[in-house]
């Protein structure tokens, strides 16, 4: 991807895909054939093993989704709406522990699922790797 910032000392196994204005924190390692969303962020010293989603924040050994990239998000022009999309996802996904495809259905039933941010999660979410996600 483009515009990627990826610190030092950070890490990638084979094959890892990493989409636009995606953030790798120092020290950090991404397993083989990982995937990185657009606008997520793996924070400093983590170890990813499983695909992390556009627009959220993953921190820990292993890591875990702990919070949306509001930051990257707001300086990258997105709206409060499209922001507070984000979060909604964000809910859907890791608070009600819905298996990956519930979290899909649910995602597709929102009135707004043909937003871009949505539309993005959704996407990554059908077409994740034999890794799984996280």
């Amino acid at each position: 991807g483009n515009y990627i910032v990826m610190s030092a000392h950070a890490a990638l196994g084979g094959h890892v895909k990493i989409e636009d204005h995606a953030v790798i924190g120092w020290g950090s390692g991404v397993h083989q054939f990982c995937r990185i969303g657009a606008y997520a962020m793996l924070s400093a010293s983590s170890k990813l093993v499983k695909d992390l989603p556009p627009f959220f924040m993953a921190d820990g050994s292993p890591a875990a989704v702990c919070a949306i990239n509001k930051v990257n998000m707001q300086r990258n022009a997105y709206t409060v709406a499209e922001i507070d999309l984000a979060f909604s996802a964000f809910k859907i996904i890791y608070k009600r522990h819905y298996a990956r495809p519930q979290a899909i259905e649910e995602l597709r039933k929102h009135p707004e699922a043909s937003d871009r941010v949505l539309q993005a999660i959704i996407h990554f979410a059908e077409n994740s790797t034999e890794r799984g996600l996280l």
